[in-house]
C-alpha cells in the first residue's frame, strides 16, 4: 500500500497563517443599520444692520460725472468716518455711456456704499442724511454679527446631538433592538443670512429726507445631525 505524503514548505505555512489571521479581524456586520436625522435650532433677534446706498451722476463729460461722484463719495465716507461704532465700505464703480439717435451722449459715474453696524438709530439716521447729500437709498438688510452667530450655532448644534441618542435608542426599541454603536454623525448647519427689509422713506416739504424705517425679524440658525447607527437583538 503507498502513502502519499505532501511537502508543506514554509512559505506555505507562512501564507495559511496570513489568510487565517486575515479572516479573524474582518469586522462582523451582522447587525441592522438604522439611518436618521435630528435638527436643533436657536433663535435670537438680529443684531447687525447694514444700509446699501449708491452715489450716481450724470454728465455730458465722463470726466465731470466721475469728478463730481468721487467729491460725493468722499465726502460720505467722511461723515461716516465721524459716527462711532459704523462700519462703512466703498463698493463697485461703474462708468457708461448713453447715445441717443438725436443728441450728445450722456454719462452715467455709479459707485456703491455699504453702512453696518449694531446702532440702528444712529445708522439710520446717517443714512437719511447721506440722502439729503445726495445718495440713493438701495436697501437695509438685518443679519447677526460673527460673535452671536457662533454663539447660536454652539446652542443648536448641543441641541441636535442632545436629541441623537435619544431618538437612537426610541427607535431601536420600537424594533425590539438596542444600540449597539454610533458608527457615523454628520454635522451640518443652515445659516438664514442677511434679511432684507421694506423700506420706508419719505421726503419731507424742506426737501430733507427723514431717516429710513426698519423693523428687526427674528433670526433662526438649524443645525442638522445625520447619524448612522447599528443596532443588534
Amino acid at each position: 500500500m503507498k502513502r502519499l505524503f505532501r511537502l508543506v514548505t514554509p512559505l506555505a505555512v507562512l501564507s495559511l497563517a496570513i489568510c487565517c489571521q486575515a479572516r479573524a479581524t474582518e469586522p462582523q456586520t451582522t447587525g441592522t443599520e438604522l439611518d436618521f436625522t435630528v435638527t436643533g435650532e436657536a433663535h435670537a433677534a438680529p443684531t447687525l444692520l447694514t444700509v446699501r446706498l449708491f452715489g450716481r451722476v450724470d454728465s455730458a463729460s465722463a470726466i465731470e460725472a466721475q469728478k463730481t461722484l468721487n467729491a460725493h463719495m468722499a465726502e460720505a465716507m467722511k461723515m461716516a468716518s465721524e459716527v462711532s461704532g459704523i462700519e462703512a465700505q466703498a463698493g463697485s464703480y461703474s462708468l457708461s455711456d448713453q447715445t441717443p439717435e438725436h443728441g450728445p451722449t450722456r454719462w452715467t459715474a455709479r459707485q456703491d456704499l455699504s453702512l453696518s453696524g449694531k446702532d440702528a438709530v444712529s445708522l439710520l439716521d446717517l443714512s437719511g442724511k447721506l440722502q439729503s447729500h445726495g445718495l440713493m437709498m438701495d436697501g437695509l438688510d438685518w443679519s447677526l454679527d460673527s460673535e452671536t452667530r457662533e454663539t447660536l450655532l454652539r446652542q443648536a448644534r448641543t441641541q441636535a446631538l442632545q436629541k441623537v441618542r435619544q431618538e437612537a435608542d426610541e427607535s431601536a426599541r420600537t424594533l425590539g433592538l438596542h444600540v449597539v454603536r454610533l458608527k457615523q454623525v454628520r454635522v451640518s448647519s443652515m445659516d438664514p443670512g442677511p434679511r432684507p427689509v421694506m423700506l420706508m422713506a419719505a421726503r419731507a416739504a424742506s426737501d430733507s429726507f427723514t431717516p429710513p424705517q426698519g423693523t428687526p425679524q427674528e433670526q433662526t440658525l438649524r443645525v442638522t445631525v445625520s447619524v448612522e447607527a447599528e443596532l443588534a437583538p
